[in-house]
This record gives structure tokens, C-alpha cells and sequence, in this order.
């Protein structure tokens, strides 16, 4: 009897020492197997590239040599609809592998681009470049390149399905809802119906919490808060399992479905990287920008002088601080609109007036300042048409400036004396862009 125990633990401690053996074997191949991507240790370069048609421009800026932080790497994460609309969720991310930290930035969909296009908002540069027969994305990270002021190493676009995916591969995650969320478009075959509360969500009703922005007062970034609420709580749960169930099979769903510079080896690098962190190590942020009118449009417009101590703290991957000249972004100041670089398309800042003025505003004044150009816009209602100016034209002897009309003495009415144009930017505060429901990745 005392035998056949004795056979019995031996077998029992040979068949444990072989599930050991493949379970370390298995560790070691995974750790052999995956890769970290190959970055360009060079500073960034402004030499302008072969543009994709009108969606592109060359590099614009102060390029700066300095080192690079070693074992930090950059990303580009851009949400995608297959065409059936714009990027709207766009994502900065540096990922520490030495401190194991990790810091994405969101960058408003509406935000306000230095081109001279009718339509300025950086949502519009994927496809605008690849309905224009450019690649999208080379289009999309140049232009990314002009707010952090250097190239990332790694992109990567994700469409909603593999989004639905991955969420469903990883077995769902548990989430509060914080309100109600309902919403219909038969048109994009979209159905969100979620109760609050504490939930364990799918793929899809993952995908319909991140798209939905019908219920913020703050329209798109309410949405963009979300966003990073959902990610965050993806990170903290997985990291606190210790592991991520089925990788090898959201490996193989995102290196198949995306369009990306990554190998399925550097995906499975980065994975592992999440788990090496903390949760509180693992933060999101947002591009400090502010709603505004331009053109009859609704834009974010970047506050350039909260972004750059945000831009060295949690995206710059080299040891020389990114400065205000390394950058190409137009930005509000003294009450008008001037850029980091030259002002493209000034005409544009001064077209419309925002809709619907709620109180009688100053007109269009043209400023003369010394340094950037600026454009004072401050909101000015429509004129009826008994009394419209002729609209006004950039003067081509000197860019960047408006020439108003010769009045019409007949009609003009009697016009007070007007005050300078104030120092400060004393525009009214306006609606944030983005309020009706619409992708979270088109």
C-alpha cells in the first residue's frame, strides 16, 4: 500500500515538473520571440519630404540636436471608421521601459491646424490626404510632428472591429458607467444602450461607450475624458490579473487588423511593458486647448504656453526641452490668431463671424503688430444686407494683413469712435466644438 502511495506522488510530482518545464519554456520563448521596434536615434530633421498632394507641407520649425532617452519610445495611436468618416481620436503615447511609466496624450479632433485649406482641423488630414491618393497616415504624423515637435517611432490605426476584438479576446472589462447613455444612427448601423452603474462590458458596448458624446456639456473632450477613463480601467485591471488573457490571440488580432509599423514581436514588447507597471504609473492627458470660432467653424485651439511644459514633461523622448520655436502652431494672442511659425492663410481668420452672436460685438479691426502676424477676430455679427461691406481681401503687397473695404457713404451708418484693440484676449467664451454624437474613431 505504502508502495503504490509513493508511485502515486511520483508520478503526480513528474507530471508538475513537466506542466513546469513547458510552462517555463514557453515564458522563455515569448520573452525570446518578442521585440523592441528599431527607432531612429538621430534629433528630428526638418528637411522636407515627398509631400502626398495638398494634404502635406513641408516641416516647418527649429530643428534641435540633442540625445535620446534611452529605452523610451513614441506612438501614434489613431482611431479609424474605414472611411466612413474622420479620425476623431487621436494619441500621443511615450512609453519608459526604464521607469516603467506611461503617458498618452489625446489630441482634440477639432484642433486648429496652420495650412491654408477651407477646413483646418487636424481630423480631417487622414483622409483628406488618402482620398487625394497620399498614404493618410505619413500626412497625419507630419502634421503631428508640428504640435510635439519631432517624429514619433511607432503608429498604429485602429479601425472599430478590431477595437470590438480585442475587447471581446480579452474576455470584456468591468466599468461604471457614470450616466445613461442612449443613442441611435441607423445610418452608421450604431445602437448605444447602456444603463449607469458598475458593468462588465463587451466588445461592442465597449465601442459604444467610447463613441457616445450626446449627454457632455463639453462636448468632444467630455467624450475624450471617457475615453481615458475606459483605457485606464482597461490598464488597472489587467495589470492587477498579472497577466492578459488570450495575448498570443490579441497579438495576432491587432498585428492582422492594423495598420501599423509594429511587428507582432513589438506588440507583444509592449504588452509586456504594461505589465511591468504600476496602475498609477499608466496616465492619460489632453492637449490644453480651448473652444473658438474660426471661419463660421467650430475649432480647439492649442494654448501653446500650458502645452509646451506639458509636451517636455510627459511626451519628449530627447534631453534638450522642446521650445516654442521647434513647433508650428497657430494660437490665440492678443485677442486675435498668430503662429509659432508664419500665419498660412490669414485671409481665413477674419471670413466669418462666429453663429449666432448673443450680444452686439466690435467689427474686424486690423492690428499692426511687430513680430507674428495677428489677426483680430473679434466675432462680429453678420450685417444685414442692406448694409453689407463688400468682403474683405489679404492685401498682396503685404501677407498677412486685412484691407477693409472703401465705405459707402451713402448706406454707412454713423460709427462711434472705437477703442484700441485690447492687450489680453478678451473673446468671449465659446460653446466647446463637438456636440452632437458622432465616432469615436471617424
Amino acid at each position: 500500500m505504502k508502495s503504490k502511495k509513493n508511485l502515486f506522488v511520483r508520478i503526480m510530482l513528474s507530471v508538475l515538473g513537466v506542466a513546469a518545464t513547458a510552462f517555463i519554456a514557453v515564458i522563455c520563448f515569448y520573452m525570446i520571440w518578442e521585440k523592441a521596434p528599431d527607432i531612429e536615434s538621430a534629433a528630428p530633421s526638418t528637411k522636407p519630404a515627398e509631400l502626398d498632394k495638398e494634404n502635406e507641407e513641408p516641416d516647418s520649425g527649429m530643428p534641435f540636436d540633442t540625445n535620446r532617452q534611452d529605452g523610451v519610445y513614441t506612438i501614434l495611436l489613431v482611431g479609424n471608421d474605414n472611411g466612413n468618416g474622420n479620425t476623431d481620436t487621436m494619441v500621443v503615447g511615450k512609453i519608459d521601459t526604464n521607469l516603467h511609466k506611461m503617458d498618452f496624450i489625446s489630441v482634440p479632433r477639432d484642433t486648429l491646424i496652420n495650412v491654408d485649406w477651407s477646413v483646418r482641423k487636424l481630423n480631417s488630414v487622414y483622409w483628406g490626404s488618402k482620398n487625394s491618393g497620399g498614404s493618410g497616415i505619413d500626412a497625419l504624423s507630419s502634421h503631428i510632428k508640428k504640435i510635439i515637435g519631432f517624429d514619433v517611432d511607432c503608429y498604429a490605426v485602429i479601425d472599430l472591429n478590431v477595437f470590438i476584438d480585442v475587447i471581446d479576446a480579452l474576455g470584456g472589462v468591468d466599468f461604471d458607467v457614470p450616466v445613461p447613455m442612449y443613442y441611435e444612427d441607423i445610418g452608421q448601423n450604431l445602437y448605444i444602450n447602456l444603463a449607469p452603474g458598475m458593468q462588465h462590458l463587451d466588445g461592442y458596448q465597449a465601442m459604444g461607450l467610447c463613441r457616445f458624446r450626446a449627454g457632455y456639456a463639453n462636448g468632444d473632450y467630455g467624450r475624450i475624458e471617457m475615453q481615458q477613463k475606459f483605457l485606464k480601467a482597461c490598464a488597472e485591471q489587467f495589470i492587477k490579473l498579472g497577466n492578459i488573457p488570450n495575448i498570443s490571440k490579441v497579438v495576432k488580432i491587432l498585428s492582422d487588423g492594423m495598420d501599423t509599423n509594429l511587428t507582432g514581436a513589438n506588440i507583444g514588447f509592449f504588452l509586456r511593458q504594461a505589465l511591468k507597471c504600476a496602475p498609477e504609473d499608466i496616465n492619460f492627458h489632453m492637449v490644453p486647448s480651448n473652444g473658438d470660432y474660426v471661419g463660421g467653424l467650430s475649432y480647439s485651439v492649442i494654448d501653446i504656453w500650458q502645452w509646451l511644459p506639458m509636451l517636455n514633461e510627459y511626451l519628449n523622448p530627447y534631453d534638450t526641452p522642446i521650445e516654442y520655436s521647434n513647433l508650428d502652431i497657430v494660437y490665440r494672442e492678443g485677442g486675435g490668431f498668430t503662429a509659432t511659425t508664419e500665419l498660412r492663410g490669414a485671409w481665413y481668420y477674419a471670413a466669418k463671424p462666429a453663429p449666432k452672436p448673443e450680444y452686439e460685438q466690435e467689427p474686424v479691426i486690423p492690428q499692426e503688430t511687430e513680430g507674428p502676424t495677428i489677426i483680430v477676430v473679434p466675432n462680429s455679427p453678420t450685417p444685414s444686407p442692406d448694409t453689407s461691406p463688400e468682403p474683405q481681401e489679404p492685401d498682396p503687397e503685404t501677407p498677412g494683413t486685412i484691407v477693409p473695404p472703401e465705405p459707402d457713404e451713402s448706406t454707412a451708418p454713423d460709427v462711434p469712435d472705437i477703442p484700441a484693440a485690447p492687450e489680453e484676449n478678451t473673446a468671449p467664451e465659446q460653446t466647446q466644438p463637438g456636440t452632437e454624437a458622432d465616432n469615436i474613431f471617424a
